[in-house]
């Protein structure tokens, strides 16, 4: 009686598994059945981009550092991707696509942004599933932008240096200046250091402060090519309207030096230090460079070129 009674329950046991397996199996399938088929995209792919200007004088070099480009298609946001880059669309067919070029802020990888003085590659492409079309964006500055450029090429200069600093010079030595191809470029910004075998250290400052604040300027940035041996920080000095403030010296960027080093260049971030001083009534600011090295080094050497204040005017 036992015996039998185990064999029932064993076997309802197994009935009632069975049945479950079986109700999971119809709603697997069934699931299956009502999903959404995997689409096949199309693809761009863009592995460089183009920069140009339109007046040299007005805009300085074409020297660019655009590492991403932010894509839309169809007014749909496909997100940043690092060049070089596959993007996947799901669009097909006539697509209206929108490019604009991204920057990283102060070198870092992890501030990565849409820079706004760029203008957008616009264009219309025939996009097939599952191929790949290949583009090469091009941009310029936007008209709107202004600038305020050293390129060490004029008598005068708009950077000097500071206090005991070492002194800064124009260098024309071939194997030291800047070349941007189809440039034509003579001097580059030269300190050397230790100066006299007792100056370890180097500051260099605007000559006049620039008239930008929170109420005539949107964005506001600095573009520079630097080639250096050891670190350097880069900040602005602000100036209040109000007797009682004194001058508040805030570091923006840190530029990192190598002893084999090369020309690099570099986008630092203004915008955000001049709205905040509007709660001490910045009247204008003084842009700074500085490096101090250790007393046991003895040769460093800081180069620059191209320094340029971007911005876009209130009105």
């Amino acid at each position: 009686m036992q015996n039998n009674l185990f064999t029932v329950r064993y076997r309802n046991l197994g009935i009632k598994y069975l049945t479950s397996a079986f109700a999971l199996a119809i709603l697997l399938s069934f699931h299956w059945s009502c999903s959404p088929k995997m689409e096949i995209p199309s693809y761009l792919w863009i592995d460089s981009v183009d920069f140009q200007i339109t007046d040299e004088v007005q805009q300085g070099t074409a020297s660019q550092k655009i590492t991403d480009v932010w894509v839309t298609a169809n007014g749909k946001n496909l997100g940043m991707y690092q060049i070089p880059a596959r993007i996947p669309v799901l669009e097909h067919g006539v697509t209206r696509l929108s490019i604009d070029a991204g920057v990283m802020y102060g070198g870092i990888p992890q501030i990565r942004v849409k820079y706004p003085f760029f203008t957008s590659h616009t264009l219309t492409a025939d996009l097939q599933k599952g191929r790949i079309d290949t583009l090469t964006p091009s941009f310029k500055y936007t008209d709107f932008t202004k600038f305020i450029i050293e390129d060490f090429e004029s008598a005068g200069i708009l950077y000097q240096a500071h206090g005991t600093s070492a002194p800064l010079r124009k260098t024309n030595d071939k194997d030291l200046v800047f070349h941007h191809p189809k440039e034509d470029n003579h001097y580059s910004a030269l300190i050397e250091l230790p100066y006299n075998d007792t100056i370890h250290h180097f500051e260099i400052r605007t000559v006049n402060p620039i008239n930008l604040t929170y109420l005539n300027s949107n964005y506001c940035l600095m573009e520079i090519n630097f080639c250096i041996t050891h670190n350097v920080e880069i900040g602005m000095i602000a100036h209040s309207a109000l007797s009682t403030v004194p001058a508040q010296q805030i570091p923006l960027a840190n530029l990192s030096g190598n002893k084999n080093p090369e020309w690099k260049k570099v986008y630092v971030n203004f915008t955000k230090e001049i709205g905040e001083a509007s709660s001490y009534q910045m009247k204008n600011f003084d842009v700074y460079i500085r490096a101090t090295i250790p007393f046991s080094e003895k040769d460093a050497r800081f180069l620059f070129d191209n320094i340029k204040i971007v911005y876009l005017p209130t009105n």
